[in-house]
């Protein structure tokens, strides 16, 4: 099967550049200014691999991304990804699906799909579809943000950008690491991950993982275990055998957050509306991949890599619905749901270098085959919804009555029984074929041309609607980039890319949505004075059609809207002052609007993305010598208003905020680390992100957390 897919790949390659030579013919011209090297190449904030799939200068491609290194992860005290994007310029938190059951984020104001957790690709590859719990840092290295029509390489994800982790590998020199953790609202964790050679060939990695965490809102709990078990077989010089997995399993309570009343909320941040003795859920996933890698010669790399992963999601939930006019009563629906995914996919990657003439050539053929399957069931016992008559009830009121005072919440009156609302099976039938040339036309002058074709067959069964759909689609997304470098330090770019994406899940009459289908406009420029500093900015605009967005006629639903916009500057800049000071700052303008729709008024400003948004961070090194190391630091995070719900009335404005960290880490040797930090500094009340009126989600007061991490 390898054989024929390197085949296939070395045809297409060979018909799509027609007339080029390889990269032994004597005959062709030496750009000698220009190196390139394989995709294997180190991340760092001013040399990047996954952008292109080839590893170069931040200056040398024509797309944007950001960076944050293992250092500053850990700097900051990172623990999960939602807590990384407010460290990244144009990412946001969105609905991350009843209080941290899975990660969700917009990039550019565009949101990955909200029936599912967010796309993440994996060391430059792409990832299985589907359920996955909260990213666990424990295997993260680095994460590079990708921006725009990057993005569009992996075919999965937003046309706004794609996170790619960079995961840590088997090592074959022996190191091991206990890391401990303690917070004042009462979350402790535990970690511990070893590494070492079995014999020249063979390395091996374990880590284990273990969160027991409280939180400030009343009730709320959660549980977690994580596990990764990793191999690495030098089969040769050239090929390497890697096997990776990742198992997650989280439970906690259920938690909506917090509602407003009339566009206001009033509401104390603490208050739980669920029920502490019913809403636990839990959330796991498996994931496990065999990656080869073979160097065919200095100038040909084959990738190639199977995978596995599954997920699913269960549990019961009382939620906010909607209010009384007292304004303290609060209807809730309950839910009982189980959703699962699985999703097994192939692929193939050929990377070489090409010499002509004219120009240098670094050459990309891929391709992908696989399958998801998306299965929903979901109860409901709803007395806010007329007509509910799925749950075999003939009186839903009556059955269905479920309040509580969020003023004086009195908890453990709620329907016991529920009907079946929610019954469909989903299958993704999928192929993508990728061609990509980046050419170096000089020393200043280089263009990308790339394209992605998708054969998609989508299948959904509805039992509870009796809606049965079959769908296929086929689709090419293009890409072009063109980049002027003045000189080693200074370049100038621009962008082009359209994006194909289906969505899972139907609509409130049980149909499935149209799929995604994006366009891209960047322009841009990058600064590296030095190896350790990078100026960029950037100039985009996007517009997308079907996006998914709450339905406004019905917030436990979402619709795919007409068309959508969003436009917008980023700035950033990272930099270190006098070998001592870190500095990393950037600003994010970014205009994200309904352009066209038939149920929202054109201008509404899109779900959770505010207009204006800035980070600033230092950190400054006390002393560094061969026995001892010190440090403190801090960051500024200021979050713009946002429209908190998705509709044209403006009913709910979450407010802008700033909120100050501090951080100081002291290493008495090589073998121990500790590390103090302080969180929300002036302990101010601000509101992450919201689904709509109902569901608000406020962020954490002051806090502190003390580690310890002890390495041999």
């Amino acid at each position: 099967m390898q054989r024929k897919n390197y085949f296939i790949s070395s045809v297409l390659g060979l018909s799509l550049f027609p007339g080029l030579t390889w990269g032994d013919d004597k005959s062709t011209n030496v750009l000698s200014t220009i190196t390139l090297q394989a995709v294997d190449g180190q991340e760092s904030e001013t040399k990047t691999s996954v952008a292109t799939k080839f590893a170069h200068d931040a200056v040398d491609i024509p797309f944007s991304r950001s960076f944050l290194s293992e250092e500053i992860l850990k700097q900051q005290d990172v623990q999960r990804i939602d807590e990384a994007i407010q460290l990244v310029n144009g990412v946001y938190a969105q609905n991350n699906y009843g209080g941290g059951f899975w990660d969700n984020y917009s990039i550019r104001g565009f949101t990955t799909d909200p029936n599912v957790s967010a796309t993440i690709i994996r060391n430059g590859l792409s990832v299985n579809r589907g359920l996955s719990a909260p990213r666990d840092m424990l295997n993260i290295e680095s994460m590079d943000f990708l921006k725009g029509p990057a993005a569009a390489l992996y075919g999965r994800g937003e046309m706004g950008g794609l996170l790619n982790i960079t995961a840590k590998k088997p090592q074959w020199e022996p190191q091991g690491e206990v890391y401990l953790r303690a917070n004042t609202e009462e979350k402790y964790r535990g970690s511990f991950e070893y590494t070492a050679p079995i014999n020249d060939q063979v390395a091996y990695r374990f880590a284990v993982a273990h969160e027991d965490n409280q939180s400030f809102r009343d009730y709320v709990n959660s549980e977690r275990w994580f596990f990764s078990p990793q191999l690495s077989w030098k089969i040769s010089d050239q090929t390497q055998l890697n096997f990776d997995s990742e198992i997650t399993r989280q439970k906690g309570l259920f938690d909506r957050g917090i509602s407003a009343y009339k566009g206001q909320i009033f509401m104390d941040r603490t208050t739980y509306t669920g029920e502490p003795s019913a809403d636990e859920n839990e959330v796991s996933d498996q994931f496990y991949q065999l990656h080869l890698a073979h160097e065919l010669d200095d100038d040909w790399k084959l990738n190639s890599a199977i995978s596995y992963k599954q997920g699913k999601i269960a549990g019961s939930s009382n939620e906010p619905r909607n209010f009384e006019a007292d304004g303290e009563t609060l209807n809730r629906q309950r839910r009982q749901r189980y959703t699962y995914t699985a999703d097994r996919l192939a692929q193939t990657e050929l990377l070489g270098k090409v010499d002509t003439a004219w120009a240098k050539h670094e050459v990309l053929v891929s391709a992908e085959l696989g399958t998801l399957v998306f299965d929903q069931r979901q109860f409901r016992c709803d007395n806010g919804r007329a007509g509910f008559v799925n749950g075999g009830y003939s009186n839903p009121s009556r059955y269905c009555v479920n309040q509580i005072n969020v003023n004086h919440p009195q908890y453990g009156t709620y329907p016991k029984e529920m009907g079946l609302f929610t019954n469909t099976h989903e299958v993704q039938d999928y192929m993508a074929l990728n061609l990509q040339d980046h050419m170096f036309l000089n020393d200043q002058w280089s263009i990308l041309i790339g394209g992605r074709l998708d054969h998609v067959k989508q299948s959904l069964d509805n039992y509870v609607n009796r809606i049965y759909s079959n769908k296929t689609f086929n689709e090419i997304s293009p890409r072009l980039g063109i980049n002027y470098k003045v000189n080693d330090h200074l370049s100038f770019y621009s962008n082009y890319g359209k994006s194909f994406a289906l969505n899972t899940g139907t609509d409130t009459s049980g149909n499935v949505f149209a799929p995604e289908k994006g366009e891209s406009y960047e322009m841009g420029s990058k600064y590296q004075p030095t190896d350790n500093s990078l100026f960029s900015v950037a100039v985009f605009h996007m517009k997308k059609r079907n996006a998914l967005t709450t339905d406004p006629n019905d917030p436990s639903y979402q619709y795919a809207a007409g068309e959508a916009r969003s436009q917008g500057v980023e700035l950033s800049f990272k930099t270190q002052i006098f070998s001592k000071l870190d500095l990393l700052a950037n600003y994010t303008y970014t205009d994200a609007i309904i352009t066209k729709d038939t149920n929202i008024a054109k201008g509404t400003r899109l779900n959770s993305v505010p207009r204006n948004n800035a980070n600033l961070s230092l950190d400054y090194t006390l002393f560094d010598n061969e026995h001892r190391k010190a440090g403190i630091g801090g960051n500024l995070i200021y979050v713009g208003k946002r429209n908190g719900t998705q509709n044209d009335q403006g009913n709910l404005e979450l407010p802008g905020y700033s909120v100050v960290n501090l951080n100081a880490y002291y290493e008495p040797n090589s073998k121990f680390r500790y590390q103090f930090n302080l969180n929300n500094v002036f302990d101010k009340t601000y509101y992450v992100e919201s689904y709509n009126e109902m569901w608000i989600q406020p962020g954490d007061p002051i806090n502190a957390s003390l580690s310890v991490q002890w390495m041999f």
